[in-house]
């Protein structure tokens, strides 16, 4: 037969009260955690895509800008806002897509920025001497 002692009368909840609100936090952080890292790869994708699409022969870092745009459009849905595109850095042998944007958070207020970039070379048609 099991005798309680009457001390420990109520200690459960008690434990349950102090103990919840970690596993919550840990909860949210681990969630958070994987929504910041889906936004991240939305974005190097986005900006795979664009350096793609602007290394080609005869393209210009304007077809990598909407390429990559095309992209998140199509991907990013509300799981990254406030995108921006740019191609700074780019030169004429090298294509460099650079994607910025805000990651969905569960709490307000709190923004986690995610940042990609991307970079290739450029195709060139060279004859043989050249270059």
């Amino acid at each position: 037969m099991l005798h309680r002692v009457r001390s420990d009368r109520g200690s459960s909840p008690i434990q349950l009260a102090i103990l919840f609100p970690a596993v919550l936090l840990i909860t949210f952080t681990l969630i958070q955690g994987v929504l910041w890292a889906y936004a991240r790869n939305i974005a190097y994708t986005a900006a795979r895509s664009g350096v793609a699409a602007g290394r080609l022969y005869d393209a210009t870092p304007g077809d990598g800008t909407a390429r990559a745009q095309q992209a998140l459009d199509a991907l990013a849905g509300n799981l990254l806002t406030g995108t921006q595109v740019s191609t700074a850095g780019s030169s004429p042998d090298t294509m460099r897509v650079h994607v910025t944007g805000q990651a969905l958070s569960m709490l307000p207020g709190f923004h986690l920025t995610v940042h990609a970039t991307v970079t290739g070379p450029i195709e060139h048609w060279t004859v043989k001497g050249q270059r």
